[in-house]
């Protein structure tokens, strides 16, 4: 995706950016690279270096880099963590101005974001939720997708910067929209992800060789974006629990995030539930 040149993004708006991993490193590149003014904060002392050597400023606190930011971006592991940022006396919005606009773009609960949001209105503070779809080479690319919850002049301030680091913007609803809808699609490609390695397991036990199995499934009726990313799948659980592919405990915050949310209103989703309990065992 070609990235919108400076001169086509408000000079006042001043970006900060918290939290510079695989997802959040190449999304505030990107924007460093369009031409914003940026300031970057990120427990990782590398990956600050990286950004600073192209221009960025340096945030030594969340407080910090809200006080020289317009709009503040979130890209933090989870819910823990985006609290930790948010709140506090060295907080975002202990040092945020009124009118400064804070984007969440972790996986995070609804009710977080919404408890958020009303501490943040308090302030005078506009807040909103802008869950991403995507892997890291399509954060590389500026091609995320985006799925916002909150008020559209909230979402049209915001923009100029989802124009640069991701392709599609969907406002799904009021603030939290934005997380339910990413729970729902991650609902469909992590439960499946689990069902198309029993499947692959089965045929292989069986004595049909993977890869000939696979070539069958992608002109099949069992073809799914989740077989056909399946190795993607593999290295990503591999990352994340310390080397093992075997998909037994992938995905689990997310499938108990979305399981979570159900509970929550009552609607019952027992093959998420069971999912849930199995990634448990692992």
């Amino acid at each position: 995706m070609a990235h919108s040149p400076a001169s086509d993004h408000p000079a006042t708006e001043r970006i900060g950016f918290i939290g510079l991993g695989n997802m959040g490193g190449p999304m505030a590149r990107n924007l460093l690279e369009a031409g914003f003014e940026l300031t970057v904060l990120d427990l990782d002392a590398e990956r600050v270096a990286a950004l600073a050597t192209r221009g960025a400023r340096v945030a030594s606190s969340p407080r910090e880099l809200a006080e020289h930011s317009d709009v503040v971006c979130s890209v933090v592991m989870n819910d823990r963590q985006t609290r930790e940022v948010m709140l506090g006396d060295d907080g975002v919005l202990a040092g945020a101005a009124a009118g400064t606009l804070v984007i969440l773009h972790s996986t995070l609960s609804v009710a977080t974001c919404q408890e958020l949001g009303r501490l943040a209105a308090a302030r005078g503070v506009d807040l909103i939720d802008a869950a991403v779809s995507g892997a890291a080479e399509r954060s590389e690319q500026g091609s995320l997708t985006l799925m916002v919850g909150g008020e559209a002049a909230v979402l049209e301030r915001a923009r100029p910067v989802f124009e640069v680091v991701g392709e599609r913007v969907f406002h799904m609803g009021p603030l939290g929209m934005g997380q339910a809808a990413k729970q729902c699609n991650n609902l469909m490609s992590l439960v499946n992800v689990h069902v198309v390695e029993e499947a692959l397991r089965l045929a292989s036990a069986l004595g049909i060789e993977e890869a000939r199995m696979r070539e069958l499934a992608e002109c099949s009726s069992g073809d799914s974006w989740s077989l056909r990313n399946i190795d993607n799948m593999r290295a990503l659980a591999a990352l994340h629990t310390g080397g093992d592919t075997s998909m037994g405990r992938f995905g689990r915050k997310d499938i108990s995030l979305a399981s979570k949310l159900a509970a929550s209103i009552g609607t019952p989703t027992p093959i998420v539930d069971f999912v849930f309990d199995l990634t448990k065992q692992h």
